[in-house]
């Protein structure tokens, strides 16, 4: 199948939450690129929210600036694995170009390494010209996708309670919400980066830990099975109100984002 003929038809919602009085959370969509990214900043008054909205701002830039939304020419297979390995070189450029403009804030305000503001990042990005896509992420946003009715985790949790479960439970279970990787707070981040080929219908799910810690993964799974017969906003909005519904502790952002078939 042509890979000029899957599109990505996706939504995006952020909500403060019933506890938050200020929404840290950021997201950036472009279905024209199949570019989908969600930052969940970290600092409060040092200015989580700046973090995560320069975040999206700089990798959004920097992957729009490569200026390519494909070609009606199917590649060669050659073609498509060097698109690809150019595609990943593109998303850590972006990264490191976004690190250091956080980076760089923190230190012009005074703050010392591994102090101030900071995000975690969570994007996708469809190869340009070719049938797959660049997952990317640092933090504890996720990625999923559903395929064939099955929920797939794509996005491994930088964070200290991962690395204890890593290490087989030892000791006293940590804080779920202590990150070891994010945005801004040292020189140099290193985002984890992989290759998935598309399928059509694929249906990805990328989201603050405002939602995936508080909704159970076989509610989320049930609810997007549903969402051929739902609007993807309706989805979006049902899945805040079962954050919500559960007390809404933190700030709560989700795209949805189905790859199907170009109407002929």
């Amino acid at each position: 199948m042509h890979s000029a003929l899957i599109e990505m038809n996706a939504a995006g919602q952020t909500d403060v939450g019933r506890v938050r009085s200020r929404n840290e959370d950021s997201f950036h969509l472009d279905p024209a690129r199949g570019l989908a990214l969600i930052c969940d900043g970290m600092g409060g008054h040092a200015g989580g929210d700046i973090a995560s909205r320069t975040a999206v701002e700089v990798v959004a830039a920097v992957i729009a600036s490569q200026n390519r939304t494909g070609s009606d020419r199917t590649p060669s297979p050659v073609e498509e694995e060097r698109a690809a390995a150019d595609a990943a070189a593109m998303v850590r450029s972006a990264v490191t170009a976004a690190n250091r403009r956080i980076n760089a804030l923190n230190r012009q305000r005074g703050y010392a390494e591994g102090r101030g503001m900071g995000t975690t990042l969570v994007g996708l990005w469809r190869v340009p010209g070719t049938g797959r896509v660049v997952v990317f992420h640092a933090g504890d946003s996720r990625l999923y996708r559903l395929r064939d009715g099955a929920l797939r985790l794509l996005t491994r949790d930088h964070s200290l309670y991962q690395v204890w479960l890593d290490n087989g439970r030892r000791g006293q279970a940590p804080q779920r919400n202590i990150i070891v990787r994010a945005l801004g707070t040292a020189d140099h981040v290193e985002p984890d980066v992989a290759i998935h080929d598309l399928q059509p219908d694929d249906l990805y799910l990328l989201c603050s830990d405002g939602l995936t810690g508080i909704v159970p993964e076989g509610l989320i799974q049930r609810i997007l099975t549903q969402q051929p017969a739902l609007a993807a906003e309706d989805v979006c909005n049902r899945l805040i109100d079962l954050a919500n519904g559960a007390g809404g502790p933190d700030n709560i952002t989700l795209i949805l984002a189905r790859f199907v078939l170009r109407p002929a």
